[in-house]
Parts: C-alpha cells; sequence; structure tokens
C-alpha cells in the first residue's frame, strides 16, 4: 500500500476516535436529516454519537405561530399523532431524552415519558389542553433531574402540580405559567 493510502486510513482512524462529547457537540449542529443521511454511516462510533444527539431532544410545534380556530383544526386527531410521535421518539432515545418542547400533547404520552425518561431536564408544554395535574404529578415523582418546566396555554396544569414539581425537583425553574 502506498503512503498515501496509510495517511488516509491514519486520517480514517483519527475521526473514529473522537471522544462522544466532541461528537455530541458536531452533530448538535446537523438538524435530523443532515444527521441520518450522512455522519450516522462514516463508522460506529459516530453512529452511536449521532444516536444520542438525535434523541436526545424532542422540539416539535414550539413556534409561535397562532392555531386555527377549534372548528377548523381536528385537535384530537393532532394530539394522537404528537402522543405517537412523542412515544416513539421515547423508545428511540433508550431513556435518553433529556429535552422536550412540544405542542398539542395528552396525559398519555407526558405520562411515557415520565414512566421512561428519568434523566429530563427540560419539559416545555404549549397548548396542551389535554395536559393534566396527573401527568405532571408523575414527572415531578419520576423526573428528578429537571431544570426548566414551561407551561403555556395548558389550562389542566395547576399550581399544585407546579409546586409540586418544585418541591421534587430542587434545581428546576418554573417559566412563564
Amino acid at each position: 500500500m502506498s503512503d498515501e493510502g496509510n495517511k488516509g486510513s491514519e486520517s480514517s482512524s483519527e475521526w473514529a476516535n473522537l471522544t462522544p462529547d466532541c461528537l455530541l457537540e458536531v452533530f448538535s449542529k446537523l438538524t435530523v436529516d443532515e444527521m441520518l443521511d450522512g455522519p450516522m454511516q462514516v463508522c460506529k462510533p459516530w453512529s452511536q454519537g449521532g444516536n444520542m444527539a438525535v434523541y436526545s431532544t424532542f422540539g416539535f410545534g414550539t413556534r409561535t405561530a397562532p392555531l386555527p380556530a377549534s372548528g377548523e383544526f381536528d385537535w384530537d386527531a393532532m394530539e394522537e399523532k404528537m402522543d405517537a410521535l412523542l412515544q416513539a421518539f421515547v423508545d428511540r432515545s433508550k431513556g435518553g431524552l433529556k429535552s422536550i418542547k412540544i405542542k398539542l400533547c395528552t396525559d398519555k404520552s407526558i405520562s411515557y415519558v415520565a414512566d421512561n425518561c428519568p434523566d429530563l431536564v427540560v419539559l416545555w408544554l404549549t397548548s396542551c389542553p389535554s395536559v393534566t395535574d396527573a401527568s405532571i404529578l408523575k414527572i415531578a415523582s419520576k423526573c428528578k433531574k429537571l431544570k426548566e418546566v414551561c407551561v403555556r396555554s395548558s389550562g389542566g396544569i395547576t399550581e399544585n402540580s407546579l409546586n409540586m414539581v418544585k418541591q421534587n425537583c430542587p434545581k428546576v425553574q418554573i417559566l412563564n405559567n
């Protein structure tokens, strides 16, 4: 093999030996589509690092565009889709989900998160009228690492459950209820 061929092999192995923290930093700058199209296929360490980065944050539906009036929109169907999407994401994260920012989900998916994501750090719920104190109390008892909770336009969540989150999660900050 020529020197040029050996040089390429050394270069490839150097890329393969990047630390998981370094890979997470690189992957955090890519979109999900970019991650799935390229780096995940470079080598095993990149694939593992990419999986950690892709499935550590779920941000869906947090844009501030107004939702349509109830007569123009099938709220129940959308909540079911969001629940299914979040639950699938939780399953793929294998318990590694750390951040959720979501619109239009229900107690079903938030309870699922509580049962499967003990390391959750961020939970933002916007326009989630079907999320109630029941699932927030589960979050309070099972996700003790929470640092940030933001609840907007989610009338089923009361101060009582948010106070329980504060009591059980000493590092948490409750934002804009």
